[in-house]
This record gives structure tokens, C-alpha cells and sequence, in this order.
């Protein structure tokens, strides 16, 4: 006879999202290595006493206890390894971290276990939380301007952001196509490309007029893109990418994504208007 699953199980877990339930409870979706997306309840963590509250932050890193039940898991014990408390109180950090947990979210299933996602979503956490930078200063040795430094940051959480989109979508098996023509399979070069996001790839120039789905990808962008899908860690992302390149390559990914998963992203329209406001209010 198959051996009875043990009640009470523990699990490393980053919450992705979060719903109030009664007058003190909480339902997290909770992303763990390797058991996938679980849906538990966290009984009186909204009162004032509770000591898991902190624990059960979103996008924090824990070590959980967990009971198993009928129809949600029951949390009964928590602590916390990263807390990425940095990420969690800078705005634009924290859109970032909206975002990718919607694309996890999205792309998997209750229950689907990915320890490579889980991995790439806590590798991305870290950078994000780790993002900021010392001042600097110019040749002359004087202090670089402190929204210099913040739009370098933006920047940062950027590229942090689109490493993993491209990385996510390898991971699920939707790896974009940006080294040989999808239709002929040449090589391709910098040249007047175009992409597909309906096919999923690079067209050469020559293939780009019998494709109508195809449009206009920049030198720029399509190097950038390669860049971030060849490199596996994310630490290792330490390119400087000219402004409109890297909104460009925002664009197109959105676009790819937008089209995977047949829906709207919803983090993605709150990123855009946190660094629409955050840019206003360096100006």
C-alpha cells in the first residue's frame, strides 16, 4: 500500500499574493521549490500580536511549517531567511517584485513543481533588494547627483526585471528564437530585422516581408535580448543599456508575454506608472 503523506510538512516559500479572509486571517498563494504554487491560510496573522506577520510578508523568503487540510494548507509555524526588506520599502523595487510574482503566478499551476523558477525568482528578489548604489563621483571628484544615481538604479531594476522575463519564459518553454531566422533558419545579423511575437522569434530581412506579424526590431534592443537570455545568473547582468533600448526591449517583452499567456498584465501597467511618476518627480 502507497505510505499516508504526512500531516504536517516544511517548505522554504516566497508569498506571491496575498487575500484578507475573515476578521484575522490571511489566504497567501505561497511559491515554494518543491511542491509549486500552495494556497494556505495563515489563521490570526492580521492581529497586532500575531508572530508571523512579518514572516509572511510578500516576496519574503521563509522557512514555513505548514499542516496539511481539506481544502487550504494551515501555516503554523514561520521564519524568516530574506526578509528583502529594502525591496519592500523602495516603490519602484517593490512594483518589480509585483510584476514577476504576477508572471510566476501566471505561468504555473497549483501544485506544479519548478525549483528552477523558484530559484530564478529568489535569485531575481536578491538583486533587486541589492540594487542600490553607493555614490559616485566624476573625474573632477565631485558627488554624482543623487537622481542620477536613482535613474542608474531604475535602470538596474529594469534589466533585473527583463533578465528574468526572458529567463522565465526558457524555463516554461516559450524561449524566444533570436539567433537564426524562424522561418529560414539563417543566421542572423545586424541587420533590419524583424520580429514575430505571434511565431516567437527573429526574421531576417529577407524573410520579414512574407510574415505579417512581423515588425521592426532595433540592433540595440536585439542585442540586449540576447545578452540577458545567454546569461544565466543575475548577478553576472552588467550591461549599460541606453534608456530607449531598454524601453524598447519592456515593449516587445510585454507584448510576448501578453500574448503566452492570452491576458493583460496588470503589475506590468503599475511598474509603467511608478516610473512615470518617479521620472515627473525627478524632473
Amino acid at each position: 500500500m502507497p505510505q499516508a503523506r504526512a500531516r504536517v510538512y516544511s517548505t522554504e516559500a516566497i508569498p506571491l499574493k496575498r487575500m484578507d479572509f475573515g476578521e484575522a486571517d490571511r489566504i497567501i498563494t505561497l511559491f515554494t521549490p518543491g511542491m509549486g504554487k500552495v494556497r494556505a491560510i495563515a489563521r490570526g496573522v492580521r492581529r497586532p500580536t500575531s508572530r508571523m506577520a512579518g514572516h509572511l510578508e510578500l516576496f519574503t523568503h521563509s522557512d514555513l511549517m505548514l499542516a496539511r487540510g481539506r481544502e487550504l494548507d494551515v501555516v503554523t509555524q514561520a521564519s524568516t531567511v530574506a526578509s528583502f526588506r529594502a525591496l519592500r520599502e523602495d516603490l519602484v523595487k517593490s512594483s518589480q517584485a509585483y510584476h514577476l510574482a504576477e508572471l510566476v503566478d501566471a505561468f504555473l499551476q497549483d501544485r506544479d513543481e519548478n525549483r528552477a523558477v523558484f530559484l530564478l525568482l529568489q535569485a531575481a528578489l536578491e538583486a533587486l533588494d541589492a540594487s542600490e548604489l553607493a555614490p559616485e563621483r566624476t573625474a573632477r571628484g565631485e558627488l554624482v547627483e543623487p537622481h542620477i544615481l536613482r535613474q542608474a538604479q531604475d535602470e538596474r531594476c529594469n534589466l533585473v526585471a527583463r533578465h528574468f522575463e526572458l529567463q522565465l519564459l526558457a524555463a516554461v518553454g516559450f524561449r524566444p528564437q533570436l539567433y537564426s531566422c524562424l522561418s529560414c533558419e539563417a543566421p542572423i545579423v545586424a541587420e533590419a530585422n524583424g520580429y514575430s511575437v505571434a511565431l516567437g522569434g527573429v526574421l531576417c530581412p529577407g524573410c520579414v516581408p512574407g510574415e505579417a506579424s512581423a515588425r521592426p526590431i532595433a540592433t540595440d534592443t536585439l542585442k540586449l535580448l540576447r545578452f540577458l537570455q545567454r546569461t544565466a545568473p543575475v548577478s553576472d547582468v552588467s550591461v549599460a543599456a541606453p534608456p530607449g533600448t531598454l524601453r524598447d526591449a519592456e515593449r516587445l517583452l510585454r507584448e510576448v508575454l501578453e500574448f503566452v499567456l492570452e491576458r493583460r498584465l496588470r503589475a506590468a501597467e503599475f511598474v509603467h506608472h511608478v516610473a512615470e511618476t518617479a521620472a515627473g518627480y525627478r524632473a
